[in-house]
């Protein structure tokens, strides 16, 4: 559900109050988002990277005749099959809402 306009202002006023207040912890909060947005551009590139191995792998020693052959196929099936897991997670994953909770301060 949308935040009304009057909503959103409130919640901005809030934003300025806490990076007048705390700018370390602001910074710490946006550290975080940063860090997951990148872990999930990593995991994406990642399965990529691992099917395209798997298909080279298949597709070029795959058809090479005895034992070699086969086990090398099966090796990139299982980098497909990995690829696809990675990627069926990153697609599972809930995206973060634009305001989530935020790591608690560290101060004692």
């Amino acid at each position: 559900m949308p935040l009304s306009e009057n909503e959103e202002q409130i919640l901005a006023e809030i934003e300025r109050q806490l990076a007048a207040e705390d700018p370390r912890f602001v910074a710490r909060a946006r550290r975080r988002r940063l860090s997951r947005s990148l872990s999930r551009t990593v995991k994406i590139r990642a399965a990529i990277g691992l099917a395209l191995v798997g298909v080279v792998s298949v597709l070029s020693l795959g058809f090479i005749e005895g034992t070699g052959g086969t086990v090398a196929g099966a090796i990139g099936m299982v980098f497909v099959f990995c690829a696809i897991l990675l990627g069926a997670s990153v697609l599972t994953e809930k995206p973060e809402r634009q305001h989530s909770s935020v790591p608690p301060d560290e101060r004692t």
